[in-house]
């Protein structure tokens, strides 16, 4: 009998090992990762923190899965995940055709069956007759597989799964043979691919598209070295996924027969169930093992409404609707095409509440298709209370052919931010990509904090100059209420009015003990000629008299302006501090003052 299926690789396929650059972006005007605690209430997210985590996979829908490998698993309550060939599910009797291994034989359709619904294992697909997706010769086929024969072998696969009433979301390449084409058609009909020869655990909050594996072969990976990835998952808070073919009492002792005994797994998964008894480590399927879940916060996900439901882009000669199927899983009709320009385009999601102690997950589908120089790239927006741009976070980019799930984390910049929105940016020559499935997850209950207490009275100027809050310029410094306040309560203001000498406007005298304050305000520069309204804080001792300043800011330019202080006391000696404006005198400006906060976090 002639073994077909199980000979050595001679060639390593696609190992993937890159450095990432570090970008700085500068967001203009408006278009411009700590992880929570494992106690916290998460959302419904698999996987919302770097977690252990181990998975056994077996290739091929071999018989020994069910025969000898699922009753191990089921003995230490742990599962796993089978890849099927289709075309060699029922071959029952070896010698056989199925082109993996000849000779051994597969499992029947109420085998698999029995697999899932008695054992609790994942059914995924591993092609429909085990061909090279890309390569020829060797354990390949001879002639190489058309566009066209590649999409049969995965969307067949598929079918023929679904008819059996199975829902295959996972994707296992034969030999572990692909190429970024061939990955961009697996992209269309699976949520995962997990990969051969790109070997090692992986890293949270990975990539959906290549999920890094162990292969297990007798004698070469003994009981020891696998007990060590489990050890070593459990350390890094790393996924671990070991995948095997056949499993019998008496193995072959030849590595490349691909086989593995049935006692050595039973050492195994003991030693898995020991660790999953102490809350060391999970076992999962493989697509329980994703970061996946809801709700999603970002609206028309999928582009079926194109560039729509608060998507928008400033390039819309090269950022565009695309409906030539080149998107992902599960709707892979409609994407977003990306394509680079004489200047930068950028692509807008809709701005999204957010709650600034929660992480987040993002997670887009990414085909870079095409590229000579430039990049995509991700940054997240971000936005106050009033919808004015404050902040942005610098993600990830690529900048080689590739297709992948682009996954990071985003956790708010300060409490300040009360939305945030993505861009992704395309910049370069040559570049051609497709962005699709966009998600962006919360990973903790999104819970707002209650309000740090503002220690300044009458912030909003509702009583008017007041309170405290006194002026030595009562003819231009003066109460406003015509609606120029902040838009969150914008009756009332103070109207500052430049003349030819220094004015100011003095906040209350606020208690305050060695530490951070925040102070923030509301001001509108409505006229300018030159000069600057200025920021300057008083301090005082226990007695009230002065003894020292900070000055803080000075604002030169017309418009709005989100004034955001960071304020500590210079001394001990400091027990009291005051907010100090200052209308630079023969500068013109006519502004609106309002909002003001001072709090300590």
């Amino acid at each position: 009998m002639t073994r077909t299926g199980t000979r050595t690789r001679t060639r390593t396929c696609l190992a993937r090992g890159r450095t990432k650059l570090v970008t700085i972006i500068v967001a203009v005007g408006a278009m411009a990762a700590a992880l929570l605690s494992p106690t916290a209430a998460y959302a419904a997210v698999d996987n919302p923190v770097a977690t252990p985590l181990v998975s056994f996979t077996f290739d091929d829908s071999q018989l020994s899965a069910l025969t000898q490998a699922a009753p191990v698993l089921q003995k230490y309550g742990l599962t796993g995940t089978s890849y099927v060939i289709t075309n060699c599910v029922g071959m029952t009797t070896v010698p056989n055709t199925c082109r993996a291994n000849t000779d051994v034989p597969y499992m029947t359709w109420d085998q698999i069956t029995q697999l899932q619904n008695t054992y609790g294992w994942e059914i995924g697909s591993h092609t429909v007759d085990h061909q090279c997706l890309v390569s020829v010769g060797n354990d390949c086929q001879a002639a190489k597989l058309t566009a066209a024969q590649v999409d049969a072998e995965l969307a067949n696969s598929k079918a023929a799964l679904a008819a059996h009433g199975f829902n295959p979301t996972a994707f296992a390449p034969p030999y572990g043979d692909y190429d970024m084409s061939a990955l961009a058609q697996v992209a269309k009909y699976y949520s995962s691919m997990r990969g051969f020869a790109d070997t090692g655990n992986n890293i949270w909050p990975l990539g959906d598209y290549l999920l890094r594996d162990v292969p297990v072969q007798e004698v070469t990976t003994p009981v020891a070295t696998l007990k060590a990835k489990v050890d070593e998952a459990i350390a890094n808070k790393t996924w671990a996924v070991f995948t095997f073919h056949d499993i019998r009492p008496a193995p072959s002792k030849v590595p490349d027969d691909y086989e593995y005994g049935t006692a050595e797994l039973d050492q195994l998964a003991a030693y898995v169930q020991t660790k999953v008894a102490a809350g060391q480590i999970k076992n999962v399927n493989i697509s329980k093992g994703l970061v996946n879940g809801s709700p999603n916060k970002l609206a028309n996900p999928t582009f079926n409404n194109g560039i729509g439901d608060g998507w928008r882009t400033d390039s819309p000669s090269t950022i565009t609707a695309d409906a030539a199927n080149n998107g992902s899983y599960p709707d892979s009709a409609k994407s977003v095409k990306l394509v680079s320009g004489a200047t930068t385009g950028h692509l807008f999601s809709p701005t999204v509440p957010v709650s600034p102690t929660t992480n987040y997950m993002f997670k887009t589908f990414l085909n870079v298709a095409a590229i000579t120089s430039g990049e995509v790239g991700f940054y997240v927006d971000e936005y106050n209370s009033a919808g004015q741009w404050i902040s942005g976070q610098f993600r990830k980019r690529e900048n080689t052919r590739w297709v992948e799930s682009m996954n990071f984390t985003y956790t708010p910049s300060s409490t300040n931010v009360a939305s945030a929105s993505l861009q992704i940016w395309v910049t370069g020559k040559g570049i051609t990509a497709y962005v699709d499935n966009a998600q962006m997850l919360a990973l903790g209950a999104e819970t707002t904090p209650p309000p740090a207490s503002n220690l300044v009275a009458n912030g909003t100027f509702d009583a008017g100059i007041s309170s405290g809050w006194t002026t030595d310029s009562a003819a231009t410094i003066v109460a406003d209420a015509a609606n120029h306040g902040s838009p969150a309560n914008p009756v009332n203001s103070v109207k500052l009015t430049a003349t030819t000498a220094n004015k100011h406007l003095f906040s209350p005298q606020v208690a305050v003990t060695p530490g951070t304050y925040k102070i923030a305000g509301y001001l509108n520069i409505a006229a300018r000629t030159s000069g600057e309204v200025g920021f300057y804080i008083d301090e005082y001792n226990a007695a009230g008299q002065w003894i020292s300043g900070q000055y803080k800011l000075g604002v030169t330019v017309a418009g709005v302006t989100n004034v955001d202080l960071t304020y500590s006391p210079s001394t001990t000696a400091v027990a009291k501090a005051s907010l100090q404006v200052i209308v630079q005198g023969n500068s013109g400006v006519q502004a609106y003052f309002d909002d003001v906060r001072w709090t300590k976090p």
